[in-house]
């Protein structure tokens, strides 16, 4: 079989890892599709890894709109030329339009129940879905779930050995906090936000107290706070996480990352509330790994109680609680990706 892996984020990549791994050691052959977005590029190019690219990414829906047409039109000469048996994303149209076009299978793996996309335009044309086991929305016959979230096919102990190395090795300060903004350029934030330039400034004025404070930010820093720049590759991390004793931020991704590795964790943003996303309830709610704080000034007072009162041995102590019930994220998909 060929399988062919869409991605258009760093995160698929890790998310994908290890299921490619596990499919070329059975034979299969892999290509993978990338977009250029954020440091997806470099971090294929960091891990050696083979791409081909579809597209870059637009930053305003205007230019979205018209590079569609460019990226259909790329996306359709690599498959013709490629011909995979099964197209893989995350959930996009895209790979799943073509397949349908092509009549090959497609397969994605949402776990954001609030993109609407996704659930008008992808769910209806795919040939399987696979969520995470607490996954609020049911899609039917398609639909298959696997236990855990899909950040533990990366995060997991069984394929992650964190490397402590990395605090020496660029010159971390420790104790310290991660703090990550994102963009909200993404299709499913349009209307949505997180920290703006003054909850950021006394997000890290409450931390900075306590504990060294590193930013990771989709946008360019404001020069007032460059100097706290993440000085860090793109595939050192998780690594970094590890060792950090605070993570506080307005990603989905990087706030799911920090808790499943055992660190302690704050997400802000507007999707935070009544209507969130099942993955983030199930940490805070059931294992206690995460705080969702809609509020960023209540956000910003969590984050300086959790700097002044240090809790990391506790949350690591959580992530190996969590571990013990969440089986082989990988082998799982490897399973659904092999008997279609």
């Amino acid at each position: 079989m060929k399988y062919l892996f869409e991605l258009n984020h760093p995160k698929h990549y890790y998310q994908f890892k290890y299921v490619m791994q596990i499919l070329k050691s059975q034979g299969h052959d892999i290509v993978v599709l990338a977009r250029d977005k954020d440091v997806l590029l470099n971090v294929l190019e960091e891990e050696g890894i083979p791409y081909i690219v579809f597209g870059k990414h637009r930053k305003s829906m205007w230019a979205k709109i018209l590079g569609t047409f460019g990226l259909m039109l790329n996306y359709w000469t690599i498959t013709r030329r490629e011909r995979p048996d099964v197209i893989v994303s995350k959930a996009s149209w895209y790979g799943t339009a073509m397949a349908k076009a092509l009549h090959k299978k497609s397969v994605i793996f949402p776990d954001s129940e609030v993109v609407k996309v996704t659930n008008r335009y992808v769910v209806p044309i795919c040939s399987r879905v696979v969520t995470p086991q607490p996954f609020q929305l049911n899609y039917g016959a398609k639909h298959r779930r696997i236990a855990g979230i899909f950040e533990d096919c990366y995060l997991s102990p069984t394929v992650l050995k964190p490397d402590s190395s990395v605090v020496e090795k660029y010159g971390l300060s420790t104790p310290y906090a991660i703090l990550r903004f994102v963009g909200w350029q993404a299709n499913h934030d349009v209307g949505n936000g997180g920290f703006n330039y003054k909850q950021k400034k006394a997000l890290v004025e409450a931390i900075a107290r306590y504990m060294t404070v590193y930013i990771s930010s989709e946008k360019p820093l404001p020069e007032e706070l460059s100097a706290y720049k993440l000085p860090t590759p793109a595939n050192a991390i998780h690594d970094v996480l590890f060792c950090a004793d605070l993570y506080v931020g307005d990603s989905q991704t990087m706030a799911a990352e920090a808790a499943l590795l055992g660190t302690p964790a704050i997400r802000s943003n507007t999707f935070v509330g009544p209507n969130d996303m099942s993955n983030f309830i199930m940490l805070e709610k059931e294992y206690g790994m995460l705080y969702n704080i809609a509020n960023p000034d209540e956000a910003i007072e969590k984050a300086r109680q959790l700097a002044e009162h240090s809790c990391k041995e506790e949350w690591l102590l959580k992530r190996q609680q969590y571990y013990s019930h969440v089986g082989d994220t990988n082998a799982a998909i490897v399973d659904l990706l092999t008997n279609l």
